[in-house]
């Protein structure tokens, strides 16, 4: 299979995904029959293909999700073993411990069409914990599940998912976070994720929050901002991101972090405007959230 095939086959994956919260139900009582139906050829067989590493529950749960799912005649077997390579079961106790998480209270709050309140996957949910990754030869979904139901903050709009603190967002910002430093400019502002975690470094002296939507700021300057503890880096401006840019001087940041799309379709354009700011503004660091699946969509 070739990479441009793998990247549209693993694209469908997320985006039924995404559609459907894809759960498998089962139980420990289940997970056990279906180790006792292999024989020790079969388990030797499978773990030197690459399908079965030490967890067979694992295992059992991503091959059961991917029997449920068409995959058409594109996915080869190297293809097949490459999902479950990247599989993993996630720890709800790791999760849960993620300072945003364990910090910040969400509350169930309306605003218009903005509501803010928390998600939840249930047992055996299958989802993305991160991004793909676009350096290989083939692009695998990272598929994840969680073995006992786990909450996280999430805001929706129009009674449609807009944005959460779930692993594949934690996890795609983890390189951002770690680079940061100094003055820094965010531009999107979300459930203040990025912010939050980036304010607890010594690194970090102000943090500028640039966002459009003046609901999403009224919910968060109320009900989240007041728990940060560092809340005093932080200055958010009621602003359009590309706009404000056009204001900012060489010198003003030294880090900028753009997270203002949902995905690689509309990410494109706006991540195209905003890289030409890069060459006017040297003394600034920019970073992208998901900045490997929109060059890879763009052809770059």
């Amino acid at each position: 299979m070739n990479k441009e095939t793998s990247i549209k086959l693993s694209a469908a994956i997320g985006a039924y995904i995404a559609s459907s919260a894809p759960t498998v139900e089962y139980t420990d009582g289940d997970i056990k029959k279906a180790y006792s139906s292999f024989t020790p050829e079969d388990l030797s067989e499978m773990k030197e293909l690459g399908l079965l590493g030490d967890d067979f529950e694992l295992f059992c749960v991503i091959r059961k999700f991917l029997s449920g799912i068409s995959l058409g005649g594109s996915a080869d077997g190297e293809y097949i073993v490459g999902l479950f390579r990247n599989a993993k079961k996630l720890s709800a106790d790791e999760f849960l411990r993620d300072r945003y998480i364990s910090d910040i209270h969400i509350p169930d709050v309306r605003i218009g069409n903005v509501f803010l309140t928390t998600a939840e996957y249930a047992r055996g949910e299958i989802f993305c914990y991160d991004m793909p990754d676009f350096t290989g030869e083939a692009v695998y979904p990272k598929l994840g599940f969680f073995t006992r139901p786990v909450r996280f903050p999430a805001i929706y709009e129009n009674n449609l998912p807009w944005v959460s603190v779930c692993p594949s967002e934690v996890n795609s910002m983890l390189p951002m976070i770690k680079a940061a430093h100094g003055k820094i400019l965010v531009l999107g502002l979300g459930l203040g994720y990025y912010t939050y975690i980036t304010s607890l470094s010594d690194k970090v002296e102000k943090i500028t929050v640039v966002e459009l939507n003046k609901k999403i700021i009224d919910i968060f300057e109320k009900h989240i901002l007041p728990q940060f503890s560092n809340s005093g880096k932080i200055r958010i401006i009621h602003a359009d991101a590309i706009a404000y840019l056009d204001s900012v001087e060489d010198g003003d940041y030294d880090f900028c972090f753009a997270d203002i799309w949902e995905g690689a379709v509309d990410g494109a354009p706006l991540y195209r405007k905003i890289k030409a700011h890069e060459s006017r503004l040297p003394s600034t660091e920019f970073t992208y959230w998901i900045e490997d699946q929109i060059k890879a969509y763009i052809g770059k």
